[in-house]
């Protein structure tokens, strides 16, 4: 079953061009990772910015999160504030994450029918 992310965004004006060069490099490094379903920027046009991910396993998340650390970094140099949401069965790596980070939260599908509708 897939591991979802939904990250928002605030960035300022001054730091508005950085943070959309950065979003672009950030999907160019994704595009054909095997293990990286979605990875798509989306924004309001008043410098608010959502990322929708998708991965096929924690392992994949893990990965992307290794192989991008530089420009996810300089990415969030780029915002007032971040919110991120995790879904699915994260697994005890992803878990960790989530609770090292106060503006991290995870959610269990509920009811668990195992991604069934």
């Amino acid at each position: 079953m897939s591991i979802f992310v939904r990250v928002r965004f605030d960035v300022g004006d001054e730091q508005r061009a950085e943070f959309e060069r950065l979003a672009l490099d950030l999907c160019e490094q994704a595009e054909g990772v095997p293990g990286i379903l979605t990875y798509r920027f989306f924004s309001s046009g008043s410098g608010r910015y959502a990322l929708l991910e998708e991965y096929a396993d924690t392992a994949a998340a893990l990965a992307h999160n290794d192989s991008a650390t530089e420009l996810l970094d300089r990415l969030r140099h780029c915002t007032e504030s971040i919110g991120v949401e995790l879904y699915g069965p994260l697994g005890p790596e992803l878990h960790e994450w989530v609770r090292e980070r106060h503006h991290a939260t995870s959610y269990a599908e509920f009811p668990e029918t195992g991604g069934r509708t």
